[in-house]
């Protein structure tokens, strides 16, 4: 229904490209024009979003570094009030010890604890199917999705992609959430009470009560998935492992450095023999541990995950966390995991990259 936008690099094209639809008249898939309103900053996007959400209309916004971390406080409000969006973000470093407009996963992982379900993309046509996925599970499921993709490698990579009509969309929407987003909204007509002040003795049972809200939201994206896979003939795993079937060392990564990472991992496998794969994580946020140990071959007893980000201080990156995490709840002692950081302000990864990986892995 409406997007509200404040142009920032690497996502400005995003908010570009839908103004210049609405102002042409373009018709979506809901019969009607597009509205979109540019405000002040990313902060005033963020509230007007909420606002608008709140009115029952569904809505969008695009945004990157920076601009994202002044959304983050009305993102905690959009999830906690289980508000259907999707938040579409080009991945860019944030400014610390100097100025990057450059990709790199530090601004979506600073979100990771506002409530929002997170989905990357690691190619540009599954930016467009993963895009419209979001959009699918947020209607039904009323959780809110940031949907992110790398900065520049993706969101500015020119490419050939086969576009969804927007009559397939229309197959897709589930009419019966778009009508309980309606009516669940603020209206005069119909008063209610919302957003109100919790105490003490209420206001730790409330945030567990919404843990309901994420039990199957995993599910939903894979059923999802497999809808629009009917339609466009592409399968997207929430986590994909790509390789040698009896693989005994591995690399666990997400965004475009996936395809650099299978790729190499395909010409060791049949050039050097190797037993090498790579498991390619889509969705991160909720974790989903069952589908990760089940992507994960019982072979491999060596695993390196990269995270594109750094987290000073911490015991290590958001990614390897919940990898390490995941293995010991699984009690997989056998496997020695460590971790690394790759591509911080978009800086090269390339293939000889992996098989550095690799060989170390090996040692």
């Amino acid at each position: 229904d409406i997007a509200f936008i404040y142009p920032i690099t690497p996502s400005s094209p995003m908010g570009e490209m839908v103004d210049e639809w609405a102002a042409q008249g373009l018709i979506n898939c809901f019969g009607q024009k597009l509205s979109v309103t540019e405000m002040q900053s990313e902060a005033g996007a963020a509230g007007a979003l909420h606002g608008a959400l709140k009115s029952g209309a569904f809505g969008s916004t695009f945004t990157a570094s920076q601009g994202l971390l002044l959304m983050i406080p009305n993102m905690f409000k959009i999830s906690g009030e289980l508000l259907p969006c999707v938040m579409h973000v080009a991945a860019r470093a944030l400014a610390g010890q100097s100025l990057s407009i450059f990709g790199d996963h530090s601004d979506v992982m600073a979100c990771r604890s506002t409530g929002w379900a997170m989905l990357a993309s690691e190619s540009v046509e599954m930016t467009q199917h993963q895009a419209l996925i979001s959009h699918l599970v947020t209607m039904e499921a009323r959780v809110p999705v940031q949907h992110f993709f790398d900065g520049f490698r993706t969101s500015h990579e020119v490419n050939k992609v086969k576009l969804i009509k927007y009559d397939t969309m229309r197959d897709f929407i589930d009419w019966e959430a778009v009508k309980k987003h309606h009516d669940l909204a603020l209206n005069p007509k119909h008063p209610h009470i919302q957003g109100t002040s919790q105490g003490p003795d209420i206001f730790f049972q409330c945030v567990e009560a919404g843990n309901s809200a994420y039990d199957s939201l995993a599910d939903l994206f894979e059923k999802k998935a497999k809808l629009v896979e009917a339609k466009t003939g592409h399968s997207y795993a929430l986590y994909a492992y790509e390789g040698h079937p009896e693989a005994t060392h591995a690399i666990v990564v997400m965004g475009s450095g996936a395809v650099t990472c299978s790729e190499t991992a395909e010409y060791l496998i049949k050039e050097r023999g190797l037993k090498v794969g790579v498991l390619k994580v889509r969705l991160f946020r909720p974790w989903d541990r069952q589908r990760f140990l089940a992507a994960l071959p019982p072979t491999v007893t060596r695993l390196c995950v990269l995270d594109r980000t750094k987290e000073p201080g911490s015991a290590g990156e958001p990614l390897f966390i919940e990898v390490t995490a995941s293995l010991h709840f699984a009690a997989r002692h056998d496997v020695v995991c460590i971790g690394g950081r790759y591509g911080l302000g978009s800086k090269e990864f390339t293939p000889n990259h992996v098989v550095s990986i690799f060989e170390n892995l090996m040692q």
